[in-house]
């Protein structure tokens, strides 16, 4: 399916444009965590597409910074942390337990030696920032999904497609949207894969540039 890009320049206007989200990543430093956790941006979140989440966390044998900023991207989180050599965690904030040596932060990611995963109870952290562009790619429905105890979108009712778009850019929590046109119903999603709930809704998918 050809994917289209869309401009937000008004509520009456959508055009077309070329363009593409980007992330940059930014080393902060390393800090302390416990059982409690320092970065809990994946409270209730079991799954993200095909990767598992337990404990707040995602675990992988092929941990690497790109991996663990991508799954964090898809919840717009502007910090990632990654530990013990394969651990990755998502936050809205770090450093609640303090700073630690930099020293501590020591263990190579299992998916990419030349990288450093933290270290015992230690997070190498890192900011996710955003470009500030107005703009969303229509595509199809993806065929991954978000699994949560908690909800993971919003809907708003009688609306045009222009106005939904410009709710979930005017939202820091809104990474894509669903708009069912027929029933002008604009569902704002906190991920950029929809919950299991919405997967098969009848509308257009915007994810957010």
């Amino acid at each position: 399916m050809l994917k289209t890009i869309v401009c937000i320049v008004g509520l009456a206007s959508l055009v077309l444009c070329t363009a593409g989200r980007v992330t940059q990543v930014s080393y902060i430093g390393c800090y302390l965590d416990n059982e409690a956790r320092d970065l809990r941006g994946l409270t209730g979140v079991s799954k993200i597409g095909q990767f598992s989440i337990g404990s707040l966390m995602l675990s992988s044998a092929s941990m690497t910074h790109e991996l663990c900023s991508r799954v964090c991207s898809l919840g717009g989180f502007p910090y990632f942390g990654v530990q013990s050599d394969e651990q990755c965690f998502c936050g809205t904030s770090y450093g609640s337990l303090g700073a630690a040596n930099t020293s501590d932060c020591n263990r190579a990611c299992t998916g990419n030696g030349a990288q450093i995963c933290g270290g015992t109870w230690c997070n190498s952290v890192f900011a996710l920032t955003y470009p500030d562009k107005k703009y969303f790619e229509q595509s199809q429905m993806p065929n991954q999904t978000v699994v949560s105890t908690q909800s993971t979108y919003w809907t708003s009712a009688d609306k045009t497609k222009a106005e939904c778009l410009m709710m979930c850019e005017a939202s820091a929590d809104c990474q894509a949207v669903i708009f069912s046109g027929q029933q002008r119903l604009c569902h704002l999603l906190r991920f950029a894969y929809p919950p299991a709930s919405l997967s098969s809704t009848d509308g257009d998918y915007f994810l957010r540039g």
